[in-house]
């Protein structure tokens, strides 16, 4: 079932995700749009490289709206020995296990690959970096416009770019259910739900 803000956001659930995008057509999709329709258009190109590089790290790193946007520029250093981006301190929204209080928890780090298929993904992110200074703050909108450019731009909204990133990380990491819940701090069981099951695709055992 599709909801609508009063704003007109969608509001889809997972449920309804019908096929997980390849990284390249994910990326194709991003640098081809035109984005948000921003009357500004002296600053057109930096609101494009801002918005291009929200949904880039919202995929990236499988993060939640409300994380991507309490980003800072001084939480990102290069690691050059692993060939990534580190990205230290993420604070998460929720607590990792369901039913704790709320309380302040952290992804430690999370990476931004600078080779591979989704390389291009973290070229868009650092694009945008190099127009901010150290202590800039990533974005400073809140959880309704971060909608709003997500569907400008994929027509999507940003939760299915949490399950596309959570998705690739449990193809590419050899179906380890474990490492990917570790990794983004939920509990496997949470994980479940944005995660293709696809047993369709395998054979006989």
């Amino acid at each position: 079932m599709r909801h609508n803000d009063v704003d007109g956001t969608d509001r889809r659930t997972l449920g309804e995700i019908k096929s997980y995008p390849t990284p390249q057509k994910l990326c194709g999709q991003i640098v081809s749009s035109s984005g948000w329709p921003y009357k500004d258009k002296d600053n057109e190109d930096f609101y494009l490289k801002r918005d291009r590089a929200l949904v880039s790290l919202l995929y990236l790193l499988a993060l939640r709206i409300s994380e991507g946007l309490r980003l800072t520029r001084k939480q990102f250093s290069i690691d050059q020995k692993n060939d990534r981006i580190k990205v230290e301190s993420i604070k998460l929204s929720k607590p990792r296990k369901k039913g704790k209080p709320r309380k302040h928890e952290y992804r430690l780090e999370a990476w931004l690959p600078l080779k591979g298929e989704r390389e291009p993904f973290t070229r868009l992110v650092m694009d945008y970096l190099e127009l901010l200074g150290p202590e800039d703050r990533l974005f400073s909108f809140g959880n309704s416009r971060a909608l709003q450019i997500t569907h400008a731009i994929l027509g999507i909204p940003c939760h299915w770019l949490r399950a596309y990133g959570e998705d690739y990380l449990y193809e590419m990491w050899d179906h380890d259910i474990l490492a990917v819940a570790d990794y983004v701090k939920v509990e496997p069981r949470t994980l479940q739900e944005y995660i293709r099951k696809g047993y369709e695709k395998y054979g006989a055992a």
